[in-house]
């Protein structure tokens, strides 16, 4: 077990899993992510006893079910409950008050799901039963969506959320759940989840949406790559709905298929 624990990422072996990783999600890994694949890697070879890299690479190259592990594994990342405000209000004081119709919204990259309950705390709050409304969730991880489609989410989380809606959306856990709360089933009815690639060409089967959160992801990718993504998502955006992408990202000189309204916030002419 010691000659696991100390084993280590050669500068080979990380070029060879970001070359893996580009072709299989798009994503460019940097330089100085070589510490991060390799302390998430060393997991996988815990798991199979494996003692060094390559064999886990090879292994790869022929299991399907581990490659999606990979990639799971890899992707993982941090998010928060209403982070980034300014889009929450943009929503709660532009954008649903003048809805007067079925509002859909796609969280494109929710990952746990903490984006899109934000969302859908604001969209209940001031849309109510008045209006129907449904918010799309996708991401090319399928552990996070797994936990997304739970709601249920370790306390560390509650200081994100106001008091008014923990009182409302959240139910506090008891038991094996301690420690823990669970998003309550109304808010949970109007998500639905699917796993998506945005490399890759959208089935127009999702349909349209009157709002696109696309937030800290573009970031992991090149400029062409940002420009096909945004174009491919924003294909499935109404004329006149509203793009958002995070506070480090922007849409200069990638593509002009939408108009900056507001710093982050893009509207489909």
């Amino acid at each position: 077990m010691s000659s696991l624990l100390a084993v280590k990422l050669s500068k080979g072996e990380f070029e060879k899993f970001r070359s893996l990783i580009h072709k299989v999600t798009g994503i460019h890994m940097r330089d100085e992510k070589s510490t991060l694949i390799e302390s998430r890697l060393a997991k996988r070879l815990r798991h199979f006893g494996i003692d060094n890299f390559n064999k886990y690479y090879d292994m790869l190259q022929n299991d399907a079910m581990e490659l999606q592990v990979f990639i799971d594994t890899i992707t993982t990342n941090e998010t928060s409950f209403f982070r980034e405000p300014h889009h929450f209000e943009f929503l709660k004081s532009d954008v649903l008050p003048k809805i007067d119709s079925p509002m859909r919204i796609w969280s494109a990259a929710c990952s746990i799901g903490a984006e899109a309950y934000s969302t859908a705390m604001v969209c209940d709050e001031v849309l109510g039963t008045k209006i129907k409304w449904d918010i799309f969730c996708s991401d090319i991880n399928v552990d996070v969506i797994r936990q997304a489609q739970s709601g249920l989410y370790p306390n560390k989380f509650i200081p994100q959320i106001s008091e008014r809606y923990l009182k409302r959306y959240c139910l506090k856990g008891f038991g094996r759940q301690d420690g823990n709360f669970l998003i309550d089933d109304h808010l949970k009815d109007h998500l639905s989840f699917k796993r998506l690639n945005l490399m890759e060409a959208l089935d127009k089967s999702i349909g349209e949406f009157d709002m696109i959160f696309l937030r800290n992801m573009l970031i992991y990718f090149n400029n062409p790559e940002r420009k096909y993504i945004v174009e491919n998502v924003v294909s499935r955006l109404k004329r006149g709905g509203y793009l958002l992408i995070g506070h480090s990202e922007t849409l200069f000189n990638i593509t002009n298929c939408v108009k900056q309204v507001k710093p982050t916030i893009y509207i489909k002419p």
